[in-house]
């Protein structure tokens, strides 16, 4: 139920905030006839399921991805809560406190993602305002998630900790900013936003190094395979000029691999002699 919730002020934010409005006002209303809902014509899915996808006013047509990201972010805030484990902690006490911490920061996490990957497919954009503080959360989780076990509560773990998600989210970073120095000095003209190499700090305060590397190798199989499809289907019609040019929202496809990451951690390491 939080996770629709959720869902329906992502709803909000990914309308209002490209156009710079205001989050909180005027009420939610209809884009088409400016009619201020009702409290029943708010309800996450079931309004549009009502509504059969139109407004009560006007008629005019209620886009269905309005449903689809209430229905996914409560779908993965539910996954995040079924997914989170007890770890081998003595106390009870210790056990439950780890189980919410992991619930909790991962459905942060999703919600991020989603808004990421709608924001890169629809604008080719990822806000600092998203990818800056999710670095920070991230890095705050990543030491807060230990912080039941009393081992990790003295400084020098804590340190260590700190230590190591710092380089995984440098590290995670210059993966990004690398490659796009090598384009830069070979086709003189940018490859890969400085958005991207955010979204990928943010990954490695949050999935640490080893998960952030696993992300990116996954979205660059993915994004070519996207990228290819989408270049047979130009030539199928007739129409491969300018592909060379062609941008792709790789943020979106890295934020649908992490998204893998966090439900199947180390997936690909685990099954590389699979895929080989």
């Amino acid at each position: 139920m939080l996770g629709l919730a959720f869902g329906s002020f992502l709803n909000v934010f990914l309308i209002r905030f490209p156009e710079e409005e205001s989050l909180a006002t005027p009420r939610s209303h209809c884009r088409h006839c400016d009619h201020t809902l009702a409290w029943w014509e708010n309800i996450p899915v079931l309004s549009w399921l009502i509504l059969r996808g139109r407004c009560r006013q006007c008629r005019a047509a209620i886009g269905i991805r309005y449903p689809a990201i209430e229905f996914l972010v409560g779908l993965l805030w539910a996954a995040c809560f079924l997914n989170a484990k007890p770890t081998d902690y003595p106390s009870l006490s210790a056990n439950i406190a780890q189980i919410f911490l992991e619930a909790i920061g991962f459905s942060i996490l999703c919600w991020l993602l989603v808004a990421l990957a709608v924001l890169d497919f629809e604008y080719l954009w990822l806000p600092d305002v998203l990818t800056l503080p999710g670095t920070a959360l991230g890095f705050a989780f990543t030491l807060a998630r230990f912080w039941p076990h009393e081992q990790f509560r003295e400084l020098p773990a804590i340190l260590h900790l700190a230590w190591t998600s710092i380089l995984a989210i440098l590290a995670a970073t210059a993966i990004v900013l690398l490659i796009r120095l090598l384009y830069w000095i070979v086709r003189r003209q940018e490859g890969m936003g400085l958005g991207d190499a955010k979204l990928m700090a943010m990954l490695g305060a949050w999935l640490g190094l080893q998960g952030s590397i696993e992300t990116f190798i996954l979205a660059i199989f993915a994004g070519s395979a996207v990228a290819l499809i989408w270049l047979l289907a130009l030539t199928f019609r007739k129409q491969s000029g300018g592909w060379s040019t062609l941008s792709l929202p790789f943020g979106t496809v890295l934020c649908a691999c992490a998204l893998l990451e966090i439900f199947s951690p180390h997936w690909l390491m685990g099954n590389w002699q699979l895929l080989i």
